[in-house]
């Protein structure tokens, strides 16, 4: 009522002047948003040009499927949901900003040669290593392409690749650079290594050697030093080393207690959830309705031309390429020489002879021309459609332009289409018929579903009752999966742990677990990541603690037998006399496959023995010790005949140089520009 009467009287200048008031403000508004960046709508901004939030989850979304399909079942959806990886992403997406403005700025473009000849080393586009025309045409009318757009993508992401291309050209590996990293990359180490492994009855042994050793020192010392002697504390060692290294004695409560709680990080359930579902599937809706004669026979009769392979003709061409930009004197001096070789063929000379002398199409002149056989939607419709009108009375066809130039087209041969009867593809057409009845019971069944989970988010039992589909429930599992069943499917794994499922406590969108298959989920309960209780894991702890002791038992006989070594005793002898396995190598190398990796690891990071010495250490092994011995190290070097490999050392080192002078370019693209990054946005 206010607002009606304040209309009422506002009349005559008055109103005029007001309006005209209230018109400033609101003008400024307007026009200062079409020039104001929508700051909201952005991720980050370079140089006054925004990184929209859609481009931003597009781009992140498309990465993540390609790490999927790389990744197989490696792939762990929690990792690249990580916020260091979306940032990594995100800066990723601002350096091809910079490099994009950088390009412009400096006039960096791709001319039409270079263009084409990087289209014809495409390997999709050839046939036995040839660019071919008509696959390069078919290829992208697959894919819902033309050529012009093809063309400029493809120019666009070879302009951004321009400065990257040049400082990888110019970085180069020195001789010396080479040389230095050849002595090291293929140093060669002359050593010998006791292998002690952490096995019980091995731990036995070294048990025994203990013992030995402290009953010799007790005979000799006891006489003199009586109790509480040196020899005294090695028997009770060994005693003790005894008892931890038998596996069948038990381990004691305090021990299991204490081994628990000093790595209760290693016995911890992850965060898992226990979730409810509803499932709908094409495949299972199957209907008992069958289909009637008539909608048979009429389906066959609308389709037939799918139960008839069609007419094929096999064929031979010469080309003349013209440029779709060339100028119209090139274009009709082409034709001109298109016609020439129409007459001379019409006249009858041979064609494929013809073909092999002037066609420039390359994947096929070779071969007189042949194009094999050619059925209708193969060719551009230039082509098929003058092969078509070709008939063996007159099988030669005057020039035919297309996209890539002049044809001159000779029909050789027709082979008739074939067709099947309507007894022969009734089964055929019955199945297509019951499934395109399932699909479209399943879409409809689809689409209520969404609208009725999105009416009311918090519960399936809405949609469960009205459609007649069943909640079931699957878990618990973790962020990894399960190995068998739904929660098998990375998308179904990925949609439970997910912001609006987890933490909102909503139904999910429809998951897509494969054509005509979706889920819709809900978390029934979340287990968020806790200890396992030392009963769940005991035989665990228990087998740690067994095998830390036997590792234990191993470090102490390496380190004596160590001691024997230092003491002047020879290793094959002390090997022999042990029973312990003996690994010796005159020139092992960084990747020598007949040296264990564990043992290859230690053996290169011990220090290089002086000249006539030996550098003796105890490495540990992934199960056990080794006592190694190294003996001499010998400077890498190649030979003539491995040039092929001292290249491949160059070409690593440039590379790895051009990655740091590349890395280093984009920081001071970075340095130099304005960069707004807006954290808070990064989620999805």
């Amino acid at each position: 009522m206010v607002l009606q009467k304040f209309r009422d009287r506002l009349t005559g200048i008055m109103a005029i002047f007001i309006l005209g008031l209230l018109a400033v403000p609101f003008a400024l508004v307007g026009v200062n948003s079409y020039f104001a960046p929508d700051a909201e709508s952005n991720v980050a901004i370079v140089n006054e040009q925004g990184i929209t939030l859609t481009e931003y989850n597009t781009s992140f979304q498309n990465y993540r499927e390609r790490m999927r399909s790389l990744m197989g079942d490696a792939y762990d959806p929690e990792q690249f949901d990580d916020p260091v990886i979306r940032r990594q992403h995100l800066d990723t997406m601002i350096d091809r900003e910079l490099l994009r403005q950088a390009s412009a700025e400096t006039g960096l473009s791709v001319d039409d040669q270079f263009l084409a000849q990087a289209i014809r080393e495409i390997p999709g586009f050839q046939i036995d290593g040839v660019f071919n025309a008509e696959v390069y045409q078919s290829q992208l009318s697959a894919q819902g392409m033309t050529p012009q757009q093809f063309e400029t993508d493809m120019r666009s992401s070879m302009v951004l690749s321009q400065y990257p291309t040049t400082i990888s050209a110019s970085a180069i590996a020195t001789e010396h650079e080479v040389d230095q990293y050849i002595r090291v990359q293929e140093e060669e180490r002359v050593f010998a290594a006791l292998i002690v492994p952490a096995a019980a009855d091995e731990a036995e042994e070294a048990v025994e050697e203990l013992v030995e050793e402290a009953l010799e020192e007790l005979a000799e010392e006891a006489a003199e030093a009586g109790e509480g002697s040196e020899a005294e504390e090695l028997l009770a060692d060994a005693e003790a080393a005894a008892e931890q290294v038998d596996d069948t004695a038990p381990v004691a409560e305090e021990r299991i207690v204490q081994w628990y709680e000093d790595n209760a990080d290693d016995y911890r359930n992850p965060e898992r959830v226990i979730v409810d579902y509803i499932e709908l599937d094409a495949a299972f809706m199957a209907t008992d309705e069958t289909v009637d004669e008539d909608t048979l026979r009429q389906r066959f009769e609308e389709q037939s031309g799918r139960f008839i392979s069609p007419e094929a003709r096999l064929a031979s061409h010469i080309l003349i390429e013209v440029s779709p930009n060339a100028e119209d004197a090139e274009v009709e001096t082409a034709r001109q020489q298109a016609q020439a070789l129409y007459e001379r063929a019409k006249a009858g000379e041979d064609f494929a002879e013809l073909a092999r002398e002037n066609s420039q199409d390359q994947g096929s002149a070779a071969i007189g021309g042949d194009l094999d056989w050619v059925e209708p939607g193969v060719m551009v419709d230039a082509f098929e459609n003058a092969l078509y009108e070709l008939s063996m009375a007159s099988p030669i066809s005057e020039p035919v332009q297309t996209g890539f130039g002049w044809h001159v087209i000779q029909l050789r041969e027709i082979r008739p289409s074939e067709g099947m009867s309507f007894e022969e593809a009734r089964i055929t057409l019955e199945n297509e018929i019951i499934t395109e009845r399932n699909e479209r019971a399943f879409l409809e069944k689809a689409d209520r579903l969404v609208d009725i989970i999105y009416e009311d988010p918090t519960t399936l039992e809405a949609a469960a009752e009205e459609l007649d589909l069943p909640i079931q429930t699957v878990g618990p599992f973790d962020r990894n999966g399960a190995e068998t069943g739904v929660a098998a499917n990375s998308e179904f794994v990925e949609t439970a742990f997910s912001d609006l499922v987890l933490l909102q406590d909503s139904a999910s969108d429809p998951v897509d677990l494969g054509p005509n298959h979706i889920a819709v989920i809900r978390v029934r309960e979340h287990l968020p990541e806790s200890p396992k209780p030392l009963d769940e894991v005991r035989e665990e702890v228990v087998a740690a603690i067994r095998h830390q002791d036997a590792m234990d038992a191993a470090q102490a006989r390496a380190t004596a037998l160590l001691d024997r070594l230092v003491g002047g005793e020879d290793l094959v002898a002390v090997a022999e006399e042990s029973g312990l396995e003996l690994v010796e190598s005159e020139g092992a190398k960084r990747r020598s496959g007949d040296v264990s990796p564990d043992l290859r690891e230690g053996l290169f990071d011990l220090s290089i023995p002086a000249e006539g010495a030996v550098t003796r250490q105890v490495v540990e092994l992934d199960d056990g010790y080794a006592v190694v011995e190294l003996r001499e190290v010998k400077p890498g070097s190649l030979d003539e005949e491995q040039a092929a490999l001292r290249d491949a050392y160059a070409r690593r080192l440039a590379n790895v140089k051009a990655s740091i002078e590349t890395q280093a370019f984009l920081r001071e693209l970075r340095n130099q520009s304005e960069v707004e990054i807006f954290e808070d946005r990064l989620r999805l």
